[in-house]
């Protein structure tokens, strides 16, 4: 395992406009089952073959199979924060357990790379029903028997289960830890050109 865990941060927008892109190959509409499940298929692909995911969501196993917890809780519970605007701005609320596309992105932050994901995700498994999708969901190497509960599944586990050696996942995670350490050095440096300039930041609690 590597000495730095494998950590993403959760997009709102892309996940918003990966959701968009599936409910639009689905005719607009798809039970909220089915679209994470997809989700779950499209990030878990992305990640084994470019080693990061597109939404940065956690993986967890629930009993009808593996999901993204984020962008389940969104449908479920609604925004935790401001930062999940950019979801309801596309998707609507579940009208029972289907959801639906309510707007067009103003941009799409998609790469081709994660639009032909999304595209060989759905042409796959879209037309399946949740039921299936659990089924299939049972089968991949990552899943264990949740036993009623919720069981994280960490990005190391699901690279090393494709074929990728310790030594290429602990590589990948001393690369995002550094990346870590770079944003959050970056963000403190103009904070204090902010401060210098006399501006207001974040930290002075102005807006």
């Amino acid at each position: 395992m590597s000495d730095s865990p494998i950590r993403f941060k959760f997009d709102a927008q892309k996940a918003a406009n990966a959701a968009h892109a599936l409910l639009l190959m689905a005719g607009g509409s798809l039970n909220y089952t089915v679209l994470v499940k997809l989700l779950y298929l499209a990030d878990r692909k992305a990640l084994i073959c470019f080693e990061s995911p597109i939404t940065g969501d956690r993986f967890a196993l629930l009993p009808r199979g593996p999901v993204l917890t984020r962008i389940l809780d969104l449908i479920r519970w609604g925004a935790i924060d401001e930062s999940d605007a950019p979801w309801f701005d596309l998707i609507s609320p579940p009208s029972g357990y289907d959801v639906r596309v309510i707007g067009n992105p103003a941009e799409n932050v998609l790469s081709g790379a994660e639009e032909r994901i999304l595209a060989d995700v759905f042409e796959q498994y879209g037309r399946k029903t949740w039921q299936e999708l659990s089924r299939l969901t049972h089968e991949l190497p990552e899943w264990t028997n949740s036993a009623g509960g919720a069981i994280p599944i960490s990005p190391e586990q699901i690279l090393l289960l494709s074929g990728k050696t310790q030594e290429e996942v602990r590589k990948l995670g001393a690369e995002l830890a550094a990346l870590e350490r770079l944003d959050a050095d970056v963000a403190e440096y103009a904070g204090m050109e902010w401060e210098e300039a006399g501006l207001p930041t974040a930290q002075s609690g102005s807006v």
